[in-house]
């Protein structure tokens, strides 16, 4: 498995810790943080199964090295662009893990263009956060309507219990976008008052 962007490396301290992978590659874009890192995971004597390498995105990895690759912490347009510039590495790996910090829609539009299929997802809820999690597959997922790619198919076919408060917030985006479109004139204005509005109503039916 490989963690880019691994900050103290406590997610693959944890799967090695626990067996549920036999070795990680954690990757960090600076020196600074990769020796923090290496501190971590040397006072936990694991430094023959926890790798700590430096570069940007995939490019420390050599393809066919990880079966899993874990993008974590990021908004969903950077994982998008850290896949996009790895592709031939990230094509050879058999899961990809994502976690989008926002523009999770624009993550799963960017899989389904790419010959990925949204295999899983999950919502976890922490203090006032609400995280998306989504498990890729190589494979065709097909064109997915707006619905799918903001919610998430697999959430919706699922009606998972956190599903309404992800509904609630984006009711509540969509309406400040609306709010804030207000005194705004202009055909692309016109255009974007009515696909909100339209959103807003399929939405609040989904409640």
């Amino acid at each position: 498995m490989a963690d880019i962007g691994t900050d103290h490396a406590l997610l693959p301290l944890y799967l090695v810790e626990q067996g549920i992978v036999a070795r990680v590659i954690a990757v960090e874009k600076e020196a600074g943080p990769a020796i923090v890192a290496r501190r971590t995971v040397a006072a936990r004597g694991l430094m023959d199964r926890i790798e700590v390498r430096v570069g940007d995105g995939l490019a420390p990895l050599r393809p066919g090295e990880a079966e899993i690759i874990v993008l974590a912490g990021l908004g969903g347009e950077k994982i998008a662009t850290i896949l996009a510039h790895g592709i031939e590495t990230a094509r050879t790996a058999r899961q990809l893990v994502l976690q989008p910090m926002n523009r999770a829609a624009i993550l799963r539009r960017w899989l389904a263009e790419n010959a990925w299929r949204i295999a899983a997802e999950t919502l976890v809820a922490e203090k006032k956060w609400l995280y998306q999690i989504i498990t890729a597959a190589p494979g065709k997922e097909g064109q997915l309507s707006w619905l799918e790619a903001e919610l998430g198919p697999c959430l919706l076919a699922s009606h998972h219990p956190l599903l309404p408060e992800l509904i609630r917030r984006l009711i509540i985006r969509y309406e400040q976008e609306l709010a804030g479109l207000a005194q705004a004139s202009g055909e692309q204005i016109t255009a974007r008052r009515a696909e909100l509005r339209y959103r807003l109503s399929q939405l609040r039916a989904l409640r």
